[in-house]
């Protein structure tokens, strides 16, 4: 009811990020998702997720100490350091991340094995 209240209020965007930012916590809500994991260089990504409030827990995956730190005070994102340098194939490092972000949130309880799990590259 908030989300749809938040996209009623919200002017319509252009922007790439935002878009799919509202499309994963529609996605969210109508899968009953254990999580959202996006992966974050700036910490945008979470910023505007965390703006429309998915019921599920955010695990933001960076690289930035700073960013890490920075998205400890938007509601509802869990940052979390992946220090391993990148690996030499996009593909492999995003999926190295994933499926850190994966094992974290199992960790911290967020979600369990079977539990479907969105997840969003910015």
């Amino acid at each position: 009811q908030l989300f749809e209240e938040l996209r009623r209020l919200t002017p319509l965007s252009n922007d790439p990020t935002e878009v799919t930012a509202i499309g994963a916590v529609e996605s969210s809500f109508k899968c009953c998702a254990g999580a959202v994991i996006v992966l974050t260089t700036t910490g945008r990504s979470a910023q505007l997720l965390s703006r429309y409030r998915p019921r599920c827990p955010i695990v933001a995956v960076t690289r930035s100490p700073q960013v890490a730190r920075q998205a400890q005070l938007l509601r509802g994102v869990f940052p979390v350091l992946f220090h391993p340098l990148p690996a030499p194939v996009w593909a492999d490092d995003v999926d190295n991340r994933v499926n850190f972000g994966m094992n974290i949130g199992k960790a911290r309880g967020f979600f369990k094995t079977g539990d479907l799990v969105i997840v969003v590259t910015g």
